[in-house]
């Protein structure tokens, strides 16, 4: 008695991708909802000084940002600061990140009083990364 092999053709399972774009929808739905958006607005009235050549820091990860304002108001990283506070903010910023840049820009009709201040607070902090924002000239 000879057996012969009876081979039956099965279909294979199919994913439904009918609901793909829903899923898509709801995915930049939730996180369009969970983004969390920055609530401070600085409204500073800063005037950068012009340099005849500038260069563009690409990276934004490892940057911290100093403001004196034209009242001489000093804010570090959206915070309203006092110049005898800055040691102590950056160096437990320089703690964390030793390979942070300390990003200045600075009104050009603050005094250098106040810009030599915050940079004796950075020496002290030993925040030796510093450069000065500033406009390129057309």
């Amino acid at each position: 008695m000879r057996k012969s092999i009876i081979r039956r053709h099965r279909e294979r399972g199919e994913i439904p991708t009918a609901s793909t774009a829903d899923i898509a929808f709801l995915l930049i739905l939730f996180f369009m909802v969970t983004t969390v958006f920055r609530a401070t607005k600085l409204n500073l009235r800063i005037s950068i000084p012009e340099a005849r050549s500038t260069e563009r820091i690409l990276m934004r990860r490892n940057v911290s940002y100093i403001w004196v304002d034209v009242d001489r108001k000093i804010y570090l990283d959206d915070n309203v600061i006092s110049t005898e506070m800055i040691a102590g903010k950056m160096a437990q910023k320089i703690w964390d990140n030793p390979e942070l840049i300390t990003v200045m820009k600075v009104d050009k009709t603050a005094s250098y009083g106040v810009v030599d201040g915050i940079l004796d607070q950075l020496k002290e902090a030993k925040a030796f990364r510093i450069t000065f924002a500033t406009e390129q000239r057309s």
